[in-house]
């Protein structure tokens, strides 16, 4: 009964988080996107449909990688669209003033497919197909930046997409995340929540990742990623792994908070790589 409740409870702090902040999921930002004359559209389509958006150029491009959205309506029943309420890390983007910038959307967020199943935003949020489709939307941010490499940037479980990619690609010279999902095996244990057991877990491939500089950022309030879950990441890198773990205490898993900081958190995270 008390790990029922428990559950129910983070449930309810995740829903309310992304309801919080906005009373419209974020077809608007798509439309002022699109609309955006500094920014262009990316697609993929296989193995999932999904978008992004990119500005600049350069030799090094900075990537988004959006957090889960609305994987759940309830407890127990998966959201019909993991689109998100407000897109956390597109608004971080909207923040970074380097010269060449990419935001990408999770597969199936703010698009539609016939593949758009809901294992792909529920336990196989981070699987191959989900990966492939990311990686593919990487590849177009790198080719419309004539860029060479990329930081990877995730927010919340954009973070564990994040780490997967950096684990698959030869040219991410640093990553970064924000609340990041580093171990989504722990996650669900201390949260009593149904295992991603279609997905792929950062941890489990930290000796490909050893190589990266890296910066975790966690907020001291945060109750749906606490500190835990991004220790037991860092924990299996090599001891000469460059990394840094930063708790802001006065900050939750909200966004507002860390899109106020971040081109002062940005800065000082780049410094390292």
């Amino acid at each position: 009964m008390k790990n029922n409740l428990v559950a129910l409870i983070i449930w309810g702090i995740l829903l309310f988080a992304v309801t919080a902040l906005s009373g419209c999921r974020g077809y608007n930002a798509i439309t002022a996107m699109d609309a955006h004359a500094k920014w262009t559209r990316l697609n993929a389509s296989a193995p999932l449909p999904a978008v992004g958006w990119a500005r600049g150029q350069s030799d090094i491009i900075h990537i988004y990688i959006e957090g889960d959205g609305v994987a759940y309506s309830t407890p127990t029943s998966p959201s019909p669209d993991p689109t998100p309420i407000t897109p956390t890390a597109l608004l971080l983007a909207q923040q970074d003033t380097t010269p060449a910038v990419a935001y990408l959307g999770r597969p199936c967020q703010y698009v539609e497919g016939s593949a758009c199943t809901n294992e792909y935003w529920t336990t196989g949020r981070f699987s191959l197909p989900v990966l492939n489709t990311m990686n593919s939307l990487t590849d177009a941010a790198k080719k419309a930046a004539n860029a060479r490499n990329v930081v990877l940037i995730g927010f919340s479980g954009g973070g564990a997409v994040a780490a997967l990619l950096a684990s698959q690609r030869t040219d991410v010279v640093g990553l970064i995340t924000v609340c990041g999902n580093l171990d989504h095996e722990k996650w669900t244990r201390m949260h009593n929540l149904t295992p991603l057991h279609d997905s792929l877990n950062p941890a489990d491939y930290t000796q490909k990742l050893s190589s990266i500089p890296q910066v975790h950022f966690l907020g001291g309030n945060d109750t749906i990623i606490p500190q835990q879950v991004v220790d037991s990441y860092v924990e299996r890198l090599s001891p000469k792994t460059i990394v840094q773990v930063r708790t802001l205490p006065e900050l939750t898993h909200s966004g507002k908070g860390w899109v106020a900081a971040w081109p002062t958190l940005l800065k000082a995270a780049t410094s390292t790589f």
